[in-house]
């Protein structure tokens, strides 16, 4: 599991956007985070439960039996992650 050690930062979001694998379309969805002690190991664990089901709905999973999808859902997903790192990181904060 990925933790983060960020600084807190108030009233804080971020928006996850990525391409949906069987529409081809960008998707966004906030991720607000300001409520969180980011510099602690619980905070830092809630933020990345918080992307990551959103993360669930931006990137739909495809049907098992379609193992052609399943490579662009991963990729959907991995987009999706580094979006939102990149977004923390411009806002001062440093993935640990």
């Amino acid at each position: 599991m990925n933790t983060f050690a960020l600084k807190a930062l108030a009233a804080a979001s971020l928006s996850l956007v990525a391409m949906a694998p069987a529409a081809a379309e960008n998707t966004q969805a906030s991720v607000r985070y300001g409520d969180l002690d980011l510099a602690s190991a619980a905070g830092a664990k809630a933020l990345n439960a918080r992307l990551l089901a959103t993360i669930d709905t931006v990137c739909e999973r495809p049907d098992v039996r379609s193992i052609w999808a399943m490579p662009a859902w991963e990729a959907c997903k991995d987009r999706a992650m580094s979006s939102a790192l990149e977004q923390l990181a411009a806002k001062g904060a440093h993935a640990g």
